[in-house]
C-alpha cells in the first residue's frame, strides 16, 4: 500500500469511527462540516485540516455548473481538504434531512417539541448533488497532480435516498441505492424544471454504493462513504 492509499484508508476510517460515535444531532450540513473538521484535527493524524478550500474552476480542465443569475460558473469551495506530507484528500459532504421534531435542552432548560430537522424534500437534487461531488473530485484529481483521491460522504435521515427509483423516473441515473452504478448521470428528460441549472454530465467509472446505518438521539439514520 503506498502512502496515498494509506492515507485515503486512515482517513476513510476516521470518518467513519466520527460518524458511528457521534452522539449529538447535527443540525445542518455547516454543523456536520465542522464537527468533522474538529474531529480530524484533532486525531493528529494530518498535518492540516481546512475547510471551505477554494478551487478556481477555470483551472480545471471542464467544469459545467453555472450559476443561473449571474450566469458565471459557480464556485468550487472543497468542504474539507486533509493534508499529509504533499498528500492532499478533498472531501465532500451532502446532508439531507427530512423533518423531526424532539425536545431540545436551551441554556439549562428544555423546549418541547422543537423542530430540529427540516424537511428539504427535492430527494431527485439531492442525488444529483452526490454524484456532482464526486465529479468535482474527479475534476480536482485530474488536474492537480498531488491529488490522488478524495472521499465523497452522503449523511441522511431520509430513506428514500437508499432506495432504488422507478426505471422511468427522470433521475433514475442519480439514483444511490446499494450496489453498483453507470457512469452516465443524465436526466431521462433534459427539459424537465430541475435539470435546468444541473447539466448532465458522466463520471470515470462504475461506483460502488454501500450504506451504513447509525441512530444518533434515537433518530434512524443513513451515510454511505465513497472513495472517489
Amino acid at each position: 500500500m503506498n502512502n496515498m492509499q494509506k492515507l485515503i484508508e486512515e482517513v476513510k476510517q476516521d470518518v467513519l469511527n466520527f460518524l458511528n460515535s457521534n452522539k449529538e444531532l447535527l443540525f445542518n450540513e455547516r454543523d456536520f462540516q465542522m464537527h468533522l473538521a474538529t474531529y480530524l484535527r484533532l486525531t493528529d493524524n494530518y498535518d492540516d485540516v481546512d475547510v471551505e478550500y477554494y478551487v478556481p474552476v477555470d483551472k480545471l480542465n471542464y467544469y459545467p455548473w453555472v450559476n443561473l443569475k449571474t450566469g458565471k460558473k459557480s464556485e468550487l469551495r472543497l468542504d474539507i481538504l486533509v493534508r499529509r506530507n504533499e498528500e492532499y484528500l478533498p472531501i465532500e459532504l451532502k446532508y439531507k434531512t427530512k423533518n423531526e421534531n424532539k425536545d431540545l435542552p436551551r441554556f439549562g432548560e428544555i423546549l418541547n417539541d422543537v423542530e430540529v430537522l427540516k424537511n428539504q424534500a427535492a430527494q431527485n437534487l439531492g442525488m444529483y448533488d452526490f454524484w456532482k461531488d464526486v465529479k468535482r473530485i474527479e475534476l480536482v484529481r485530474e488536474k492537480f497532480k498531488n491529488v490522488h483521491s478524495g472521499l465523497a460522504i452522503f449523511l441522511t435521515n431520509d430513506p428514500i435516498y437508499t432506495q432504488k427509483s422507478n426505471e422511468k423516473a427522470s433521475n433514475f441515473l442519480f439514483n444511490m441505492n446499494e450496489g453498483p452504478h453507470s457512469t452516465q448521470k443524465h436526466w431521462g428528460d433534459e427539459k424537465i424544471a430541475c435539470a435546468k441549472g444541473h447539466p448532465s454530465f458522466d463520471v470515470e467509472k462504475e461506483y460502488n454504493i454501500h450504506w451504513h446505518d447509525v441512530q444518533i438521539e434515537d433518530i434512524p439514520f443513513h451515510f454511505c462513504i465513497l472513495p472517489v
